[in-house]
């Protein structure tokens, strides 16, 4: 009888280890999942969002889903002119600081990166979380923008630099947002005929001499809080249908914004870190690599090549930001405005 005993507890002990193991390995599946969602979703939208997001436990947060969305298109102008002279440093260097003042205008306002391409940057307001007043934020989250490229204009000149210059189009309508694309690559993508208007409708800025265009569907909304400057019906590359637009010259009186927007630091613009390789091994970093003494590969000695010992040449840290330097101090806020006739001139056509 005791030897039963001891056999059923035994077995007990057993299904209770085996199921604390199974509870635990979905323990760690969880948390591992979680934090694998707050990375992917955080290279689009900040963090308390995606935190937001991740505690309502919606199991389609993945799936593609139709949204009333309002998207911004915003393109460095003459790029590839503007970058002809430049080295490929200089050049992303460029990029990484036009990626930084979009992308914090874009989510300050609770917009959502969707892509970086190249010169180009495209944003949303009003998908994964509700979003009622997304027109007005993409609408300040351009004149933001256009305030901090007017204000960076006098840091670039004063390190010798050129300028740059940036078109936006603003556009609403019904997209598809959600994940996409085949097996071994994956991406949150934006899907709708409103994507292509506003890539057309910052396009078409430069012939209308203007800086931010949107769409009478975006306009219309929120007609009370800025100022727009109609234009006829304008024909789109690649759309059949004309479509009416505003310039965006700024807020109206009513809508003032008191903020003070300060230049982001230098800390802020990453500085990706560059190395030159020839022949597989690490050779000679160039002076604009950015790339600290500290950090070049040590010269491996011939003993150590002949035992197979040599290590593989190490790619150091992805940027800058990667380590714990102290940041630099805080530049004045910008002073310069962009509203009602302190916009740019506006040459219609005929």
């Amino acid at each position: 009888m005791a030897a039963i005993l001891v056999i059923a507890l035994a077995a007990l002990a057993g299904v209770a280890i085996y199921y604390a193991w199974i509870f635990f390995q979905r323990l760690v599946f969880a948390r591992g999942e979680h934090q694998r969602v707050l990375s992917l979703f955080s290279r689009y939208v900040p963090s308390p969002v995606v935190e937001d997001l991740l505690a309502r436990k919606d199991a389609r947060l993945f799936e593609a889903r139709e949204y009333y969305a309002t998207m911004l298109c915003v393109r460095i102008r003459n790029f590839a002119l503007f970058a002809e002279t430049l080295s490929p440093a200089e050049t992303l260097r460029y990029l990484n600081e036009f990626y930084t003042i979009v992308g914090q205008a874009v989510q300050r306002h609770r917009g959502m990166i969707e892509s970086l391409r190249g010169d180009t940057v495209m944003a949303t307001f009003g998908i994964l979380v509700e979003e009622k007043f997304q027109e007005e934020r993409a609408l300040r989250a351009s004149l933001d923008i256009m305030r901090v490229i007017g204000a960076m204009e006098a840091r670039w000149r004063d390190a010798g630099r050129k300028p740059i210059t940036v078109g936006m189009g603003v556009n609403s309508g019904k997209i598809v947002a959600g994940d996409s694309g085949y097996k071994d690559r994956r991406e949150f993508a934006v899907v709708g005929n409103p994507v292509a208007v506003a890539a057309r409708l910052e396009a078409a800025s430069e012939d209308l001499n203007a800086a931010i265009i949107a769409s009478e569907e975006t306009y219309d909304v929120v007609r009370e809080l800025f100022v727009g400057v109609p234009t006829s019906s304008i024909p789109l590359r690649g759309l059949r249908r004309l479509q009416n637009a505003y310039i965006i010259r700024g807020l109206t009186r009513r809508a003032a914004d008191d903020r003070l927007l300060t230049l982001p630091s230098q800390r802020a613009f990453t500085e990706t870190v560059v190395r030159s390789y020839e022949n597989n091994d690490t050779a000679a970093v160039e002076p604009d690599s950015y790339i600290a003494p500290e950090e070049q590969q040590p010269e491996h000695t011939v003993d150590e090549r002949v035992a197979g010992a040599a290590p593989p040449p190490e790619f150091g840290r992805f940027s800058r930001l990667d380590d714990e330097a102290t940041a630099l101090p805080e530049p004045p806020p910008v002073t310069g405005t962009y509203e009602d006739d302190q916009g740019p001139p506006v040459q219609l056509p005929p």
